[in-house]
């Protein structure tokens, strides 16, 4: 039964109120994922519903639980006893949206927004990858468990890369090195726009990016200026070597040997779709050195993750390193995987950047 929480607890959407629906009593409160994932709900609980009110038997609704299909809801009363559970399906691509009053409609589509729309700081993540499809629920597990967030106390919007408003693109054909380069600049102004509207809210605004969404951030800054209140940027890398990028800019596969250094070139994918995610990670760093772009601009509110064993993007030379000491940036170097910076740095880098 714990798997089984675990997985529903990645699923769970935090912020919303019992007053959504008409068949849950005001009295009742929606269980954070933080408290969900503390305490497992029996195999036979009831009462469940769908959204519409309809009763459903728990077993019936497990499955795609599981698919990750439909989003568990928990309500509790003021003793924190299960009162009932509600399932919703996922949000379609097109339903995705930041839920702030007033915010313009252009920008109201460019991420999916959980947490506190009151709250005098926002967060702004850019998912790694790149990817045609924007994580919602994972999103808010990532910053609510793994990066120990509470969500009464941030706006938190996960951006939009521009390829993820119409996915199809890039799945029937092979695109080319122009139509990847614009991907790029269209999502790096998102990041601009946004920035730039939640402080002419008057908010504090602070950049998260891993992987391609630290390329990202290193973009912006290039080509927006420092214009946010804090970057946390971990996993990626300021000169991409060249074997590397120009092998991924065609479709190849391309990472690094276990010393986070030497090149290993591999053949190229048949699947389209790989081909080119591939193409638009590579047009953020294949004929871009940030070590130049970079040299004008502060960076003293930059925190910086590396790894020492980072096989999929290799770690930092020590010119790289170098130079964004020299800007005054923080530099924290780790030896862990790739894929788990969200698990193990997440957290703490979180908390190094919002400190006061």
């Amino acid at each position: 039964m714990k798997k089984l929480i675990l997985i529903t607890c990645f699923l769970t959407s935090i912020f919303a109120q019992a007053q959504e629906y008409t068949f849950i009593s005001d009295s009742l409160r929606l269980l954070p994922m933080q408290e969900l994932m503390k305490k497992e709900p029996p195999a036979d609980f009831e009462p469940v519903y769908y959204e519409d009110g309809t009763p459903v038997a728990f077993k019936e609704v497990l499955p795609l639980i599981i698919e990750r299909k439909l989003i568990p809801r928990m309500f509790v009363d003021e003793n924190g006893e299960y009162k009932a559970l509600v399932v919703k399906s996922t949000l379609k691509n097109e339903d995705i949206r930041i839920v702030y009053e007033n915010i313009p409609e252009s920008l109201s589509k460019s991420g999916y927004s959980f947490g506190n729309p009151d709250s005098d700081t926002v967060i702004i993540n850019i998912d790694g990858g790149p990817r045609n499809n924007l994580s919602t629920y994972g999103f808010e597990f990532a910053f609510s468990v793994q990066g120990g967030i509470d969500e009464n106390d941030y706006f938190l919007i996960n951006m939009r890369e521009s390829q993820t408003l119409h996915p199809e693109e890039t799945e029937k054909e092979e695109i080319s090195w122009e139509q990847a380069k614009n991907y790029n600049i269209k999502t790096v102004k998102t990041l601009y726009e946004l920035i730039s509207y939640f402080k002419s809210e008057h908010k504090k605004v602070y950049v998260v990016g891993g992987s391609y969404g630290s390329l990202v951030g290193l973009q912006s800054l290039a080509d927006y200026n420092n214009i946010a209140d804090g970057y946390l940027l971990m996993f990626g890398r300021l000169d991409m070597t060249k074997e590397v990028s120009t092998a991924y800019s065609k479709g190849y596969d391309a990472n690094f040997e276990e010393d986070a250094i030497t090149p290993k070139i591999g053949e190229k994918s048949d699947n389209v779709y790989t081909v080119n995610m591939r193409k638009i990670a590579a047009a953020m760093n294949r004929d871009i050195k940030y070590t130049e772009l970079l040299k004008d601009v502060n960076l003293s509110n930059l925190i910086y993750f590396y790894s020492e064993t980072d096989q999929s993007v290799g770690k930092l030379t020590e010119k790289e390193a170098t130079f964004l000491k020299s800007k005054n940036a923080e530099v924290v170097s780790v030896k862990i995987e790739h894929g788990k910076y969200f698990e193990l740095v997440l957290k703490d880098g979180l908390e190094m950047m919002l400190e006061d």
